[in-house]
């Protein structure tokens, strides 16, 4: 079986999804963010233990935890404003700490942070400091606690995403004090290795269950998804692009078409991950929205595309070298050369598409997307193996195996394996989950599963797409078999 999944392992590209290679100064500077947040969790952490709660604070260090800051062409200012702001609200969150603990003469700890961030801060300063605490992390700790620790951080990352996503859809801030607790866990240096995996096979548990809700959500907003031919050619008219994988904002792009005067000859068509929107009733069916266009290299896209662009929250491609377009984003940390969404007001975005030549219909392209909610029911009680990822036709006719062979795109179909966990492992003697490429759906699917009594195997990733510490992490530390 291993020679079989080495045969549909495939080269991956940073165009696939994945945590793309960043400059040094860049990953510094966000360091710097994820610094904050974890001491501002810490004292968060003390001060629920006597009785004081911020709801509103860990809801916005949730929401910065989503942020993916991968573009050396970023926004200044922004980020200025928002470290000013996350540094604040740690000094607020330890002094209210220590004077608590004073009062009532009881025992404290805090953690050292010894550099005074100012409004005449400035950039190499910020990294400076970001690399002197690098340094002093990697003489503290040995090698088996910082890939753990960096696992942790990935693993907070991604379910503050779905968080996020699930507010949007219906409030629910219940998670958040639990990923800032998970979060403080890379404070603690002199923790054992046992206990943070402990700790990440615990969160692994409550990750299930926020993507289960997630999930939910979606199907109750969206309905179910179903079986699609999503159209790839352009329709006559004035385009708007909408990129990333933020079905809210798509929303909110549709809704302010629909309300615009002049709305005839105004196509909008989804990018990337977004992709996924053109399966859903409530969107395929909406008139305005006329396909999906594009690769998986959103630089080449927005390149090629006639139209105005809008880059959602979670976009997390590389967008340094492009130079045309009129590009709007509601990026926390958006990009330079980039308009700010401000208020939700797209306007901008839909009057910016008349600033380009109207578009002629294309050759018609059009591509069947299956989507079938019943494909596990068949299942008997033999092994059962899942290929997660992109796959190859000679491979799906690969019948020589006396297993229960199934394959799913993470994307599309991985609710379909979370709905059904309970069930299949009364029917299955062993289930074996195999990752056929590296991306970031299928590191999320994959962290939801670690508590389960699954077998894993995860397609080797570049070092120019995640941080090696994880895959050797999931190699070491939780039998993932690397391939």
């Amino acid at each position: 079986m291993l020679e079989y999944f080495k045969n549909i392992a495939n080269n991956n590209s940073c165009s696939t999804g994945a945590v793309c290679s960043i400059h040094p100064s860049v990953q510094s500077l966000f360091e710097i963010i994820l610094r904050e947040i974890s001491q501002t969790s810490f004292y968060a952490v003390k001060l629920k233990e006597y009785g004081y709660e911020n709801k509103s604070a860990y809801d916005f260090l949730v929401e910065i935890l989503s942020v993916f800051m991968i573009n050396a062409s970023f926004n200044h200012k922004k980020y200025f404003s928002l470290v000013l702001k996350l540094d604040s609200l740690r000094k607020s969150a330890k002094d209210k700490y220590l004077d608590y603990c004073k009062n009532s003469n009881i025992p404290y700890e805090t953690i050292d942070n010894d550099f005074e961030i100012s409004e005449n801060t400035t950039l190499s300063e910020l990294i400076e400091y970001s690399e002197k605490c690098n340094l002093t992390k990697n003489k503290v700790l040995n090698r088996e606690k910082q890939r753990l620790f960096e696992l942790v951080i990935l693993m907070v990352r991604l379910s503050s995403i779905n968080v996020v996503k699930i507010k949007k859809l219906e409030y629910d801030d219940s998670y958040d004090f639990e990923i800032l607790k998970f979060f403080s866990v890379t404070n603690n240096y002199s923790i054992s290795k046992d206990k943070i995996k402990k700790r990440i096979l615990e969160f692994s548990s409550l990750a299930l269950k926020i993507k289960r809700q997630l999930y939910e959500l979606q199907k109750k907003k969206f309905n179910q998804k179903e079986t699609t031919l999503v159209n790839l050619s352009l329709d006559e008219g004035y385009n708007i692009l909408v990129s990333g994988d933020d079905f809210d904002e798509l929303d909110r792009v549709l809704n302010a078409v629909e309300n615009y005067e002049n709305n005839e000859e105004i196509n909008v068509y989804t990018n990337g991950s977004l992709f996924l929107a053109n399966l859903y009733p409530y969107f395929k069916n909406n008139k305005f929205l006329k396909g999906h266009f594009g690769s998986e290299n959103s630089e080449f896209d927005f390149s090629n595309f006639n139209g105005s662009i809008l880059i959602t929250q979670n976009f997390v491609q590389k967008i340094d070298s492009l130079y045309r377009g009129e590009i709007f984003s509601k990026k926390l940390i958006s990009f330079t050369k980039v308009c700010d969404i401000e208020n939700n007001d797209y306007l901008p975005l839909i009057k910016a598409c008349f600033n380009f030549n109207k578009t002629e219909k294309t050759e018609d392209k059009k591509v069947l997307i299956n989507y079938d909610k019943n494909k596990l029911n068949n299942l008997d009680n033999r092994e059962t193996v899942f290929i997660i990822g992109r796959l190859n036709n000679e491979i799906q006719k690969n019948k020589n195996y006396n297993k229960n062979i199934v394959f799913l795109n993470s994307a599309i179909e991985g609710e379909i394996l979370l709905d059904n966990i309970d069930i299949l492992k009364e029917k299955s003697t062993k289930i074996t989950a195999f990752f056929s490429e590296c991306n970031l759906s299928n590191l999320d699917l994959m962290f939801t599963l670690l508590n389960q009594d699954f077998k894993f195997y995860f397609v080797n990733c570049s070092n120019t797409l995640i941080n090696p510490y994880v895959t050797e992490a999931l190699k070491e530390d939780f039998s993932v078999k690397i391939i």
